[in-house]
């Protein structure tokens, strides 16, 4: 158009401007970092069941497909996706807005629940078909990560692996399911191990706790409670250091408080529920449920309101330093929200939280009107502070909004929010999130910690080895995902990525390889091919590489 005193404009597609702009711009402007939107916040938590059967799903068919390529290479067949597909799109489908985001009316959240549900039953039953044989008598367990773990394993009695140095212990879930935690099975990454089932466990070794009811003495802290059953005091012993700020809230005190945002019921939450949560949580009653070489379970019932009760454990491991806290709500409460408070004695003017294959860095600080927007911002699957030598993250297995202010993280649990779905999420529902202290600065350690929560290993009657996929031998290149071609009979991908912001230079091995391609994410070759069986990988902070396995 052409009119007198305004711009002149013509209507073009994207891609036409896209191409003028960059042959004829001089010097633009730039951003670089987040384009952060100050709105819709609430999405982030709204609707507990739609975002843990998200985080399920992507791990299950993370796994069917890990499995269907090991299976495929043993037996000398094909790698086939064509039954994976539709599982895929189902949960593709329910990724859509507004139906990730929990923003939906309760028809449409009720479908998506049941058919996310069943893609997580589906894809679990099809791995479990792959791997499964005749063998009563033996057990399997798949590590679907690309490194070798010895984490602490919970199992059923009939699947509880006779391995050499492994240590049992009797004990039960939060929901009160009886079940073994098993320490001292090395499992390596992206591998299958077969073990004669232990047919009479026995609890073994000596506990290295010591509890008197106010204070928990693991091997690597020493806590101590407050009337209320939240940690009053952490002490790492490892760096004979107090954790929890001096003026701050004891560690997994419970925040709540009234939600109603101005506009956005469902999806927002407002700068002014800063100030109106407040700690809460009525300590029933507490229990030691386990106590052993394994673990240390610690059971306490909360009212966190005249309708919403809370039963959560407090578990302590004996190999690792990470504190669980597993978790069941009975949420009745509409327009309210729910935190839980990690207040850290750590200065550190940038969090870390992570995004999908990496994480970014955001302020601590609120200093101007774009870091005091950033009340209430994204992470997947953990948030870290770090000073140069020493922190700590908070991980999760499904929870996805978080605080961050000064030594502060503050995990957002639920939100109860009635518009367009008038029921305010209420229910009974099952999380976990963790307390993982490391006694050095940030690193891979922290994203590989997330991992072992998130990605448990996958056990299944029988007896089916697999050999190891591959290995690289830097820790903060993830082998993340192992998956059938698109456009190949004889050919699985495999992507990794650099995790830690870092440029590094990394040895990767795939015995079973005779090339290997680099492709884009869309499976199109990139680049010159390189040598089947072990090759060098360049990459850049972050970089995602998809590579195409011919085998």
């Amino acid at each position: 158009g052409d009119l007198a005193g305004c711009p002149k404009v013509e209507i073009v597609n994207a891609g036409d401007f896209l191409r003028e702009m960059e042959a004829t711009a001089v010097e633009p402007p730039t951003h670089r970092g987040e384009l952060y939107l100050e709105l819709h916040r609430g999405t982030l938590t709204n609707q507990h069941t739609i975002k843990r059967n998200n985080r399920k799903a992507e791990i299950a068919l993370h796994d069917l497909e890990l499995a269907e390529v090991l299976t495929a290479l043993e037996a000398g067949r094909p790698a086939d996706q064509a039954a994976i597909d539709p599982l895929w799109e189902t949960l593709l489908v329910n990724q859509f807005h507004d139906i990730l985001p929990g923003t939906c009316i309760q028809p449409a959240h009720e479908q998506a629940e049941r058919e996310v549900a069943g893609v997580i039953a589906d894809a679990q039953a099809a791995a479990r078909a792959l791997l499964a044989t005749e063998d009563s008598g033996s057990v399997t367990l798949l590590n679907p990560l690309g490194f070798a773990r010895e984490d602490t394993l919970y199992l059923p009695a009939e699947q509880l692996p006779r391995a050499a140095g492994a240590v049992y212990q009797p004990t039960e879930t939060v929901e009160g399911a009886p079940c073994w935690a098993v320490d001292g099975v090395s499992l390596p990454g992206f591998a299958a191990a077969a073990y004669p089932v232990e047919t009479a466990p026995a609890a073994t070794g000596a506990s290295p706790f010591r509890y008197d009811g106010n204070t928990l003495e693991t091997p690597f802290a020493a806590l101590a409670f407050d009337e209320n059953g939240f940690i009053a005091s952490f002490l790492d012993k490892r760096l004979d250091r107090e954790l929890r700020a001096a003026d701050g809230l004891p560690l997994n005190t419970f925040l709540f408080g009234e939600d109603m945002p101005a506009d956005w019921d469902n999806w927002d939450v407002d700068a002014d529920l800063q100030l109106k949560l407040a700690p809460a949580g009525e300590l029933l009653s507490r229990q030691v449920v386990s106590d052993g070489a394994v673990e240390f379970r610690l059971r306490s019932e909360y009212r966190l309101s005249e309708k919403t009760t809370l039963t959560q454990d407090l578990v302590c491991h004996a190999r690792s330093p990470r504190i669980d806290f597993e978790t069941v709500i009975r949420w009745q409460d509409r327009h309210r929200f729910l935190k839980a408070a990690f207040d850290l004695d750590f200065r550190a003017d940038f969090a870390r939280n992570e995004i999908q294959f990496g994480h970014v860095l955001r302020p601590t600080t609120r200093n101007t009107e774009q870091e005091q927007a950033k009340f209430e911002v994204c992470n997947h699957r953990w948030t870290d502070l770090s000073e140069l030598d020493q922190g700590a993250a908070v991980l999760n297995d499904c929870k996805y909004g978080v605080t961050v202010e000064g030594g502060s993280i503050r995990l957002s649990l639920h939100k109860g929010g009635c518009r367009p779905d008038d029921r305010g999420d209420a229910g009974t529902h099952r999380f976990t999130y963790s307390f993982f202290p490391h006694a050095e600065g940030f690193s891979p350690a922290v994203v590989r910690e997330a991992q072992l929560l998130n990605l448990p290993p996958v056990a299944v009657s029988g007896s089916h080895p697999l050999a190891s996929l591959c290995t690289v031998d830097k820790p903060n290149v993830l082998l993340d995902t192992v998956k059938p071609c698109q456009d190949s009979d004889r050919a699985f991908i495999l992507r990794l990525y650099e995790s830690a912001g870092v440029h590094t230079r990394a040895a990767l091995s795939i015995p079973a390889a005779r090339s290997i391609q680099p492709c884009s994410m869309l499976e199109e070759p990139q680049g010159e091919p390189l040598p089947g069986g072990e090759c060098q990988l360049t990459l850049t902070p972050f970089h995602v590489q998809t590579l195409k396995i011919t085998y």
